[in-house]
């Protein structure tokens, strides 16, 4: 099976990133543990309103090649995190931590911060098994098992848009010139859904996403996930910044921004889309720097290039991301296939069988 990250996402925001000039990267990964280890690879992150009226859903995706040997979907005794802050300065929250043994069972920690140190675990609040819900006592509700992957990009159009943006040119018809296919058609992925009482949370929370592993008893953060694509198409082809970004954490991200900026504002010079190119880009970074998911709570979940309030299984993030990075409007023209459900887990079950 072709990784899913290692095939499109590389291609689609290594494209992006080409008006530098570089040699395109081989692979889109931040870390050698990720590259060699699929289980502990973030794809896709989402929060919305909760098919419950009084909780909001979350959903972390993992490993674009899940199989059906032991551990081959989750990595065993990894922790995978997800953080939601009630402020903006990450003081106040919570940390929900899973981590899975080598037959998809899986323990519940919950930690009273969305930012404690790597490798907390905080209180065991539940246990699971894969494929299966389970009900907390706090009211929490844990799904954590193989789905069929929701993602969807216009892989044509990618490939003529990094020829373009190659020879310093772009042109906003490829998208209707060509017949898009998405190649995520029939993948699958491993997932992890929360859905927490609103009561637990702030009115206005900050989301991000970790995994981290133990080595020598010391816990290491791997990756670090938010916004849809954030670092293919900010920090592709900079390795130190890749790395940096992968350990760092929203309160300590801010001289990202200039980078940010820098990216943002060289596409939309190609793009011939803004008058004054800098500062779009300074208005883009300020946006997704730190780069967390803003979420209302309670509201309709929409991310979009004007504002994000949260992250829906409906929203065309890659859409969204090339209007931001190009500085205009932008469709891919890919019909979304639509692998949701209305109702908990959301994400439609598959089978590695």
């Amino acid at each position: 099976m072709i990784n899913r990250k290692l095939y499109v996402k590389t291609m689609f925001y290594g494209t992006l990133l080409a008006c530098s000039g570089n040699a395109f990267a081989s692979h889109h990964f931040e870390s050698a543990a990720v590259l060699q280890d699929a289980t502990i690879n973030q794809l896709d992150n989402y929060v919305f309103q909760s098919s419950r009226a009084d909780s909001t859903s979350f959903i972390m995706d993992i490993n674009p090649s899940p199989n059906d040997l032991p551990g081959g979907v989750f990595k065993p005794g990894a922790l995978y995190n997800i953080h939601i802050s009630d402020d903006a300065k990450f003081k106040t929250g919570h940390t929900f931590s899973l981590i899975f043994d080598d037959k998809g069972g899986y323990t519940v920690y919950e930690v009273s911060s969305p930012n404690a140190p790597v490798g907390t675990k905080g209180e065991e609040i539940g246990k699971g098994g894969m494929s299966q819900s389970s009900q907390l006592s706090n009211g929490v509700k844990v799904w954590a098992g193989v789905v069929k992957d929701p993602f969807f990009g216009n892989s044509p159009g990618l490939h003529i848009l990094r020829q373009q943006l190659a020879k310093g040119t772009y042109d906003p018809n490829l998208w209707t010139s060509v017949k898009g296919k998405n190649i995520f058609t029939g993948r699958k992925c491993g997932a992890i859904v929360l859905d927490i009482p609103n009561k637990m949370l702030g009115k206005r929370i900050e989301v991000f996403m970790t995994t981290a592993v133990e080595n020598d008893k010391n816990w290491r953060q791997v990756q670090y996930s938010a916004l849809p694509l954030f670092s293919h198409s900010m920090l592709f082809e900079n390795e130190a910044l890749k790395k940096e970004h992968n350990k760092s954490r929203p309160d300590n991200s801010e001289d990202m921004k200039n980078f940010v900026s820098a990216r943002t504002a060289r596409a939309s010079s190609f793009a011939h889309s803004q008058k004054e190119p800098q500062v779009y880009g300074d208005k883009v970074a300020n946006m997704l720097v730190p780069d967390v998911i803003t979420y209302n709570v309670g509201t309709p979940a929409k991310f979009s290039a004007s504002s994000i309030n949260g992250r829906s299984l409906s929203d065309d993030a890659m859409s969204e991301m090339l209007t931001l990075l190009l500085g205009q409007p932008t469709d891919q023209h890919i019909k979304n296939q639509k692998l949701y459900m209305k109702d908990f887990p959301y994400l439609i079950p598959s089978s590695l069988k």
